[in-house]
């Protein structure tokens, strides 16, 4: 069974923490283009209510000007080189120039919030497969080609109806708005776009809320892993020096945090009584002889030693005993029965001190 599914190369499991992070120095992330284009419909609706409030009377100026005196700007590029011309359409960029910058700072943003901004060379390397027809029919016949199909289908059919609308609708009331005079026809067609961006930004904001999180989806699903795929990626990390020694660390540092946290319940701590100390722990209904929960030298023995202190657990000196267990005996094992005498004469001598210390209380 397990061979056939080696076989088969089902992608059984979740894409691994190294996977997704080779994907990402790929440039392979997760990205809504629905998502962006709603970034950019949310900077031109920002531009509109904060830069058209400051700039309102001056555009509207500008664009009337274009509309209403359009005879007198033909005549201006055909007689005078389009000097006024020039300097209108000027003040209308200029206008304009913080509106370009807020879109391009809301998409920004966007991919931003998207994690989708990865710097890789991958992308714009050649690519045999980039010219492979069969790949190319792949991409557009396959489950993202359909779903690409389907998106810019619904975007076509909407915006043919609001286009279909708004040319009987704005037709008819256009003409009736040029009795208002120039600065009544510049309101009426700044409103008129305003409204046709809010109806687009409506269906955005829907085509955004049910792509980003496909498209999370369909990138977990196209980076899942074969069984073959996590044994060649074990098989690579170990032969990996870099991890190998990470890993080194990691489990040196776990076992130093336990050997530390042992020490807080030991009943004695042996010392050379600089260089070694071995943490010993002995239940005299439960335990045949004494047990090695911590043992360390030189800096590792201090911190035994410190950790003791802190913790009032009795410190025991006996170099030639405390080396030989250093040597002979491992962590959560029992003591070797030439040690028994020796630490015997430690564990007495504590119970002593507890007496006493007890007597000194009472």
């Amino acid at each position: 069974m397990a061979e056939q599914e080696e076989q088969s190369g089902e992608k059984e499991f979740e894409a691994s923490e190294e996977r997704l992070r080779q994907a990402r120095e790929d440039g392979d992330v997760p990205m809504s283009k629905e998502a962006n284009t709603l970034g950019l419909l949310i900077g031109i609706g920002i531009s509109a209510i904060v830069f058209v409030s400051f700039t309102s009377g001056k555009l509207t100026s500008d664009f009337s000007s274009l509309f209403y005196y359009a005879e007198e700007y033909a005549t201006d590029i055909f007689t005078d080189h389009g000097v006024q011309t020039r300097r209108t359409l000027a003040d209308i960029m200029f206008s304009l120039l913080p509106m370009f910058l807020v879109l391009a700072s809301c998409v920004i943003l966007v991919l931003i919030l998207q994690r989708g901004i990865a710097f890789s060379t991958k992308k714009i390397q050649p690519d045999v497969k980039k010219l492979s027809p069969i790949e190319n029919i792949k991409k557009k016949y396959g489950a993202k080609g359909l779903l690409d199909f389907l998106k810019d289908a619904a975007k076509m059919i909407f915006a043919g109806l609001i286009a279909a609308y708004f040319l009987l609708y704005f037709a008819t009331e256009y003409y009736g708005a040029s009795a208002l005079g120039r600065e009544g026809l510049g309101e009426f067609t700044l409103n008129q776009i305003l409204k046709l961006i809010f109806y687009f930004f409506v269906f955005q904001v829907v085509l955004a809320l049910l792509d980003l999180p496909l498209q999370h989806y369909l990138h977990g699903q196209r980076l899942r892993m074969t069984r073959e795929d996590l044994k060649k990626e074990m098989k690579q990390n170990e032969g990996d020096p870099q991890l190998k020694q990470q890993r080194r660390e990691r489990g040196t540092q776990i076992t130093r945090s336990d050997m530390l946290k042992n020490v807080e319940s030991a009943t004695v701590v042996m010392v050379n009584p600089e260089h070694y100390a071995v943490a010993l722990k002995w239940d005299p209904e439960s335990d045949d002889a004494p047990i090695c929960v911590a043992k360390g030298v030189d800096h590792l023995a201090a911190k035994i030693r410190e950790v003791a202190q802190a913790n009032g657990v009795p410190i025991y000196r006996d170099p030639p005993t405390t080396r030989s267990m250093y040597r002979v005996v491992e962590i959560d094992e029992e003591i070797k029965r030439e040690h028994f005498a020796a630490v015997a004469a430690a564990i007495q001598y504590v119970e002593r001190v507890r007496q006493h210390l007890g007597a000194r209380n009472d």
